[in-house]
C-alpha cells in the first residue's frame, strides 16, 4: 500500500513549513505536534546524519507512523567547518541561541575577514523511518554562498544563517528568495524530488 502521509519529526516551524511546501501535493504532511506533546529527542550524535536518525527512530516509535526527520547546520570554511553540528548551540555554555544571537556570533567571528575567505554552506541530512523505526531513506544536500558583513533585513524564523548567506546564483540572500526561486535553488528541493520518487515506489 502506498505511503499517503508523512509525519515531520521536528519542533521547528520553519522546517515544517518548508517540507509542506515541497511535499504537500504528493503526501499529507503532519507536524508531530499534532499527534502528541512529546519531549524532544536527544541529539547527541557526532554527525548530522546520526542526529537525523535518532530523531526519526524516536518519533516513529512514539507515533507508529512514517516519519521524516532531518539535521543540518552551517559550516564556515574560515572556521574549519564550525559551527557544524552545534549550529544552534555555539554560544558560551553550549546553550541554544536565538536567531539574532547566532547571526551576531558568526559575524563577530568573521569580523575583518576578507570576502575570499568568507565561504560557507548550509547542509542538511534527511531520513525517513518506517513505523517500526527502520530507516528506509537517507539523503543529503547543501547550498553554498558567501557570508556577508551585515545581515539581510529579512529573517527566516528558525533559519538564522540564511540571513547572512549570499547566493551568487540568485544574487540574493538565501532568506530573500521568492517561492519560485526557493524551488530552484533551495538545498531541500533536490532531496524532496528524490524522496517523492522513492516513496511512490516504496512497498
Amino acid at each position: 500500500m502506498r505511503i499517503k502521509r508523512l509525519v515531520i519529526g521536528t519542533s521547528n516551524p520553519g522546517k515544517e513549513k518548508e517540507w509542506n511546501f515541497f511535499l504537500k501535493n504528493k503526501f499529507s504532511i503532519i507536524p508531530v505536534s499534532e499527534i502528541g506533546n512529546f519531549d524532544s529527542p536527544k541529539e547527541n550524535g557526532k554527525t548530522f546524519l546520526e542526529n537525523a536518525i535518532q530523531k526519526a527512530k524516536y518519533y516513529s516509535k512514539l507515533t507508529n507512523e512514517y516519519v521524516l526527520s532531518e539535521d543540518g547546520g552551517f559550516e564556515v570554511e574560515y572556521l574549519n567547518g564550525l559551527p557544524g553540528v552545534k549550529s544552534r548551540r555555539i554560544l558560551q555554555g553550549n546553550k541554544d541561541g536565538s536567531d539574532e544571537e547566532l547571526i551576531e556570533y558568526i559575524l563577530e567571528k568573521l569580523k575583518g575577514v576578507p570576502k575570499s575567505k568568507r565561504k560557507a554552506r548550509i547542509i542538511v541530512y534527511v531520513v525517513v523511518s518506517d513505523p517500526k523505526g527502520k530507516i528506509i531513506f537517507k539523503e543529503h544536500n547543501f547550498i553554498e554562498g558567501i557570508i556577508t558583513t551585515k545581515p539581510s533585513d529579512v529573517l527566516d524564523p528558525g533559519y538564522p544563517y540564511r540571513s547572512i548567506l549570499y547566493l551568487k546564483e540568485s544574487n540574493k540572500y538565501f532568506s530573500e528568495l521568492s517561492d519560485e526561486e526557493h524551488k530552484k535553488y533551495a538545498h531541500r528541493r533536490l532531496i524532496a524530488e528524490r524522496l517523492v520518487k522513492f516513496l511512490l515506489k516504496y512497498k
